[in-house]
């Protein structure tokens, strides 16, 4: 066993520290715009799909109505021609609400199915985020502790004047 150790590059150490600051900085950012991504979605589906909906069917609701008028407005004047046109718009009109309606119900089955589908995945998410913030910055710590050893280390040795020690960086020294 040698009672000294070769430190080749501490060049290495610091990039790939340089590295896991910006790879934190990215995973960091990105769950961020995921978290921020779900709670507009459940926003979107909750209320303002809801909302519009039950807007849009209130719409149609007075065209039906509209349209009833009309077609016994044309049974009172006994049109014929009119009264078919009149009766073609009632039914387009009960359509256009059946299709509200699903939507609705749609709409309110994806609200409550929500959070039973996207929570435990939104989750996931809190244990990256930990170990982002917990873990991570450790790492980094370490790292740098490592790091100003290593070079103390290497310092120390070249002060000795041990000539088999590398120094610090190769890649600096070399022409």
């Amino acid at each position: 066993m040698a009672d000294q150790a070769k430190v080749a590059s501490i060049d290495s150490l610091q990039s790939f520290r340089n590295s896991l600051v910006i790879f934190m900085e990215r995973v960091s950012k990105s769950i961020d715009e995921v978290t921020d991504t779900v709670r507009r979605t459940r926003h979107w589906v909750q209320d303002e799909k809801y909302n519009y909906w039950l807007s849009e069917k209130r719409k149609r609701e007075r065209k039906l109505e509209q349209a009833e008028q009309e077609l016994y407005s044309s049974r009172l004047s006994t049109l014929q021609d009119t009264s078919t046109e009149a009766q073609m718009n009632v039914r387009r009109a009960n359509r256009a609400i059946e299709e509200v309606e699903e939507k609705i119900r749609l709409i309110k089955k994806w609200a409550r199915d929500y959070d039973s589908v996207v929570e435990p995945l939104a989750r996931r998410l809190d244990t990256l985020q930990d170990l982002v913030t917990t873990k991570y910055p450790k790492a980094i710590n370490y790292l740098v502790r490592t790091i100003e050893t290593l070079e103390s280390y290497s310092e120390a040795s070249l002060q000795s004047g041990n000539p088999t020690q590398t120094p610090k960086s190769e890649t600096k020294d070399k022409p």
